[in-house]
């Protein structure tokens, strides 16, 4: 609920009431910042010279899902965005913070 009230509010759109896209892709994007946030999670936190290795690496496996991850946290917040401008081009936009922004920088507000 919190979810939907948030991409309403902010970009204007509606939300299913299962399975949304924007939901779930912001659910996936938070899961993979919480477990990367827990010390020790992965052996690059134990052995900072892990960082240097190639990503084909046997103990590289962070780097391949920090290259997902951030995949994941661009279209977190990409997606809606761009769904919210594409509302206000078209004109079927409600009121929103991205309309409210759009409008103030073009100077119609």
């Amino acid at each position: 609920m919190a979810g939907e009230t948030i991409i309403s509010i902010a970009y204007g759109l509606d939300v299913l009431p299962n399975d949304d896209p924007y939901i779930t892709t912001a659910e996936k994007g938070v899961h993979s910042a919480v477990v990367a946030a827990v010390p020790g999670t992965f052996l690059v936190d134990t052995f900072p010279w892990l960082k240097y290795v190639p990503d084909w690496m046997p103990f590289a496996g962070f780097k391949r899902k920090a290259k997902e991850w951030h995949k994941l946290t661009l279209a977190m917040v990409e997606n809606p965005f761009e769904a919210g401008k594409r509302k206000i081009v078209s004109r079927m936009v409600r009121q929103s913070a991205l309309l409210q922004q759009w409008c103030y920088l073009a100077g119609k507000w």
